[in-house]
Parts: C-alpha cells; structure tokens; sequence
C-alpha cells in the first residue's frame, strides 16, 4: 500500500539498466539468534532551550559512552496551542515540552512552564491564576501560573488528552480526549463524570457564560450541548459537511460556528440548532475557529490550512480580509478579550500577533518550529541543517547554535537533507516530487530535479559529490549528475515506496530499502540490480553503511535492525529491543557502534560486532532523524517535537 509521503527532485533515467541481464537470485540466510541485552536508561536532557552548545573534542567511542551527555537543546519545539489569558494580560504557547508564557503588550517572554509529558491541549481558569495540561498518555494535570506547582492530578482511564475547558466559576474542568470521551472533573473533590455520546476524537470544549451549558464538538460529526448540572444531553446538532474539525461559540453566546476540511464554515443557533448560515470557502481545511468580543465589530477568525486567517463578519458572514503571514497552514487563533488582537499559531513555527482592525501583523514570536524530518551534518562540523514539516530547510551554526538560514522553495514537507562531500552544496527531497540543490554557503537554489511521480522520501550524495541518488514513493531510484541534474539511470525492482537509499563507502555500490519489506544492492555504474535482501517482516525505513567496508545497517517498521555482509548477504545480527519503527540509523566513524533513532521516542547505541545494546537515550516524540559530527563529537537528534537535541563527551 502507498504511503504519500514527501516528494524530492531526482533525476532522469538510463534505459541500457532495462535492458541488463536478469540479476542473479537473491540470497536468503536463515536468521540467527536474536540479540535483546539489557539497557541502560539515561535521563531526558534538562537543558534550557536554545543554549549554545559546548563543542566537545573528544570523539564518542565505546570506551567513553557513560560519559555522554546533553550539551544543548535548540528550538522551542512546536507550537501546540496558543491561549490569551482572561485578562488579556499574558499569552501562552504550548508546545510538546511545555508552555512558553509571553507579556501580551512588551511580547517579553516572562515564563517556561516544563511539562515532564507530551503536551497535546492546555486552557487557562477564568481568573487566570491556573493552567490545565493535557497530555498525550492521557494524564492532566493543572498548576498555578504564578509558581508552576502543581495544585491537581487528574488520573483517570483517558485517551490522549485533546481538548480542555474550565466552567466560569472554576470550580469544574472539562476534559476531551481522542476516543470520544467527555469527562467534568470536580476540582475541589476531584471526583469526575462521563458523558457519553460521541464516538470519535473532542476538538472542542466550551462552556457557556453562565456555566450551566456545556458544548463540545467531535469528529464524529456532531456537536452536542449539555446540561452541566446533571450531565443530560440536551440537543445534538449533526453537520452534514464533509467533517467537523473546529468549533467556537459567540460572545453572546447565541451562534456556534463549525468549520470542515472542505474550507465550509457554518453558523448554528443555539437556541434550537438550526443552520443560520453556510459560507463557503477556499477548499483548505478550516483548523480552527475563534469569535471576537468587540460589540463594534463582531468577526469570525477562521484558521486554514492555506496558511491564511479569513476574517467574516458574524452578522452577515461576509468576508472582511484575509491575514497573510504563515508560509504554513494556521491550526490555531486566539482573539483578546477586547477583540483588538488576534494571535495565530502555524505549522510553520511561528505565532503571530495581529492588530484588529488595521490587519497588520504587528509582531512574530519566534524560536518555535515545525517537526524535524531529517538531520545532516556539514563535512567541516560548522552547521546542521533539518528538513522540516512545514516545507522549509532550517540551518544552524554549532558553535553558538544560532538559526543562520532557513530556505525555502519547496511545497511540500522536506523528507530528507544531505550535504555534499566537499559541504558547498545541500540536497533536500520533498513531498512535491523534486529534490532541490542548494549553495550551502547562501541558501540559494542551484537546481531543481524532477522526473519522479511520487514524494521524494531520500537524498544521498556519492562519496565523491558528483552524483545524486534519490527514492521515491513511485517505487524508483534515480542517479542524476550534480553538476547539471541529468539523469544517469533509473532502477526499478521495488514493488512499494523507496525509503532511503545510500552509497557505499567507495561509491560503487548504492542501497535502496523499501515498503516492500526488502533492501537491494545496485551497481551505480550502470544500475543493475546485484542482490536483494530479504527478511524483514514490515517496512524498511532506513539504512547506513558502515566506514569499514562490507556492512551494511537496515531497519524496519517493526523495530527490527539488521546487520548484514553485503558481499554474500547474510545476516550478521538482529537487534531488537526497539518497540517503534527503525527512522534512522548512523555509525560513528570508526565502524563499532551503531545509533538507532525510533518512533519509541528512544535512541539506542549498539556494538557492532556483537550487536549488544550499550545505553539507551529517551527523546520526547519520535526521534526521526538521527546525525553524527563528521570528528564523530556530536551526536545530534532531531525530534518530532521540532526540538535539536546535541549530546557529547564532556572533559
């Protein structure tokens, strides 16, 4: 089954590999004994964010990996949420790791709140003295702002946490999760009900202004108001658009407005549940919904996958403007209580303050970003660079850390990044079926390379930087010249996405590994396929030859990593002990450990020649790419919460 993915630039095709004698059968070895030692945990980093890193110079070996250990983390990670406290008078922007508190007039960062979980929905008390945490294990705590001590814990048999409200008067906080739950929990007793009713994930909470009403909103299609006092469902709205994806209620508390993945918002009444009004939009799927307070000017804000706010007017739903910024979609918009500021968070890492109704933006918060895809370290050890979700390439120097570069031309998530041997040019694939070269020095684009159907998945550069090999979700590998993006030869063979490809130390020899749970060797002087590799059980997401010639490193979907001797194709070990897909592999320079990086939100360090676990490194999400310093000093991590994380050998 296809997985559309993120589509690269690659390159054009040399039929004389169609035209190749058959290759020979592959060779299949029976599997030796697994290899599950017992690990050793090391504590998440508790470094603060964006420190500059201490550049290490020892390289990390066997012999000194119990003293490795975080030097830095970078970015703020992504941004989950954004709240305008009651008062206006702070803005908070939740992200996986925690909640970031801003002065909503100096913009001055005035807080870090830690979460020690995966922060999926935060919501403020009517006083704003609290702050409730929803997380993705399902647990919820809330903590006062002013300290960030915990006042409540909330355990109850939840689903990851997805929505949060508390009533007026603060003495109820209501609770939605993935699975269709809705929970009130009584904060002075803590004692909790259900309502029962909706069948898919909670968007949405609201309580109404006296807090007698309760309202949520679920994608299974239906809105649902309740009575808080006895918890009976008082009417149901069901939406006939193609789903239910946001939710708000009016200031006056009379209109509901629901917006869909077609781009159609909707007002209801709420007095009977009846549609008020249809508005069509652009066909970008509405992310979220916010109404202002501003009696002058009643506006809906509706966030959009188009990367713009549309502005209508409540009265008549007529369009007031579009707010342009977001070079990603918008997922959420906060208006302040006096309706005179919007504040949107995007995909793209950042969150923007608007003026209303000037429709200026009036300031960007920055240092957030989107998910890190793929990691790659510069030959000269000076910069890392990172693919990212939000189609863009993000750039920072080592030495200090600082944010040198971001490009952009890409339109769709970049799947993967590699610098050129000699680090004056950088490749990256994307999702909108091209790679792109850079000039690593300027971020300028040398040259886009097309000629795939599908989302470029990988990117590898020869050893001797004059070739560029690219996989692709249309089942095919490229070889195209560097210097000029022609297109030297096309393999086909697999039957399902290529994940990652990567040459062999000598370069005579490229690796493909595939959906179609196999890895093949080719010849890269004319494409012929020389072995296929077959025993994984799922997915082969990534691959990694060893320095020492002769070794080559695949893992899967299922956890699995395979070593194997690649002169006759048997398998020299398997390690388990991963419970997550295999998303990167690297060896260090020397050839004897191996680095995993998993969607088991681990990295696991392994020796190579007798495949035993040597420690294990938590990460907050899935750490989907993993890197290594040229010198092999740095071992960098980046992570689905878009933070860079950078471990090291201290004196």
């Amino acid at each position: 089954m296809k997985r559309q993915l993120c589509t690269f630039l690659l390159f054009l095709f040399l039929l004389t590999a169609c035209a190749a004698p058959p290759p020979p059968a592959p060779t299949i070895t029976p599997f030796p004994t697994r290899v599950l030692p017992t690990s050793t945990t090391t504590p998440p980093p508790s470094v603060l964010a964006g420190t500059p890193v201490f550049l290490p110079q020892t390289a990390i070996t066997i012999d000194n990996l119990n003293r490795l250990t975080p030097l830095s983390r970078w970015g703020k990670g992504n941004v989950v949420q954004v709240k305008v406290s009651p008062d206006g008078q702070m803005t908070a922007v939740a992200t996986p790791v925690g909640v970031y508190i801003y002065d909503s007039e100096s913009f001055e960062e005035t807080q870090f709140i830690e979460s020690k979980k995966w922060l999926n929905s935060i919501a403020f008390s009517s006083d704003g003295t609290l702050l409730a945490f929803g997380s993705l294990d399902g647990s919820v705590q809330v903590l006062k702002v002013s300290d960030a001590s915990i006042q409540k814990t909330f355990n109850s048999p939840l689903g990851s946490i997805t929505s949060l409200a508390f009533s007026v008067t603060g003495n109820l906080l209501a609770v939605g999760d993935t699975r269709g739950g809705v929970y009130l929990f009584d904060m002075t007793t803590q004692a909790s009900r259900t309502l029962t009713g909706h069948s898919a994930r909670i968007h949405s909470l609201i309580f109404s202004s006296d807090g007698e009403t309760l309202i949520s909103g679920s994608e299974d299609r239906t809105i649902r108001i309740w009575q808080v006092s006895t918890g009976v469902l008082q009417r149901t709205i069901t939406v006939k658009t193609k789903s239910l994806d946001a939710l708000a209620l009016s200031a006056d508390g009379k209109l509901l407005a629901s917006g869909s993945m077609d781009g159609t918002a909707q007002f209801w009444r709420v007095a009977d549940g009846s549609l008020a009004r249809t508005m069509l939009g652009a066909g970008q799927q509405v992310l979220h919904l916010a109404f202002s307070s501003d009696e002058t000017l009643p506006l809906l804000a509706i966030a959009s996958n188009d990367n713009r706010i549309w502005l209508r007017r409540v009265k008549d739903g007529s369009l007031v403007t579009a707010l342009e910024g977001h070079i990603s979609g918008v997922h959420d918009v906060s208006f302040s209580p006096d309706g005179k500021r919007l504040t949107s968070g995007s995909y793209d890492g950042t969150v923007r303050v608007w003026q209303i109704p000037e429709y200026t933006s009036i300031h960007t918060l920055e240092g957030f970003s989107s998910t890190i895809q793929s990691i790659a370290f510069s030959p000269d050890d000076t910069k890392l660079a990172a693919g990212m979700f939000d189609n863009s390439i993000r750039i920072w120097n080592v030495s200090d850390g600082k944010l040198s570069q971001i490009l952009l031309g890409h339109t769709g998530p970049v799947h993967s990044v590699a610098f050129s041997p000699d680090g004056s040019l950088l490749a990256s694939g994307s999702d909108d079926h091209k790679a792109i070269l850079w000039n690593a020095a300027n971020g300028k684009e040398v040259l886009s390379v097309g000629g795939h159907t599908e989302s470029v998945l990988t990117v590898a550069f020869s050893p001797d930087g004059t070739l560029l090999a690219t996989g692709s979700a249309d089942d095919t590998i490229r070889i195209s010249q560097v210097v000029n993006g022609s297109r030297l030869a096309t393999m086909r063979g697999h039957t399902d996405n290529v994940q990652a490809v990567a040459f062999s130390p000598d370069g005579n020899q490229l690796a493909s590994a595939s959906s179609d749970h196999t890895v093949r060797l080719w010849r890269v002087s004319d494409g012929t396929l020389l072995n296929t590799f077959e025993g994984h059980a799922d997915e082969v997401l990534s691959l990694a030859f060893s320095p020492q010639q002769g070794l080559l490193a695949s893992g899967a979907a299922d956890g699995s990593v395979y070593l194997w001797d690649i002169s006759n194709g048997k398998i020299q070990h398997i390690l388990g002990d991963h419970t997550g897909a295999i998303h990167s592999l690297v060896f260090s320079s020397d050839g004897e450990i191996l680095f995993s990086g998993s969607s088991d939100n681990t990295v696991r360090i392994w020796r190579v020649s007798s495949g035993g676990l040597l420690q294990t490194l938590k990460s907050t999400g899935n750490a989907n790419s993993v890197a290594l310093s040229p010198d092999s000093t740095l071992l960098a991590i980046g992570s689905e919460d878009g933070i860079l994380r950078l471990w090291g050998i201290l004196p």
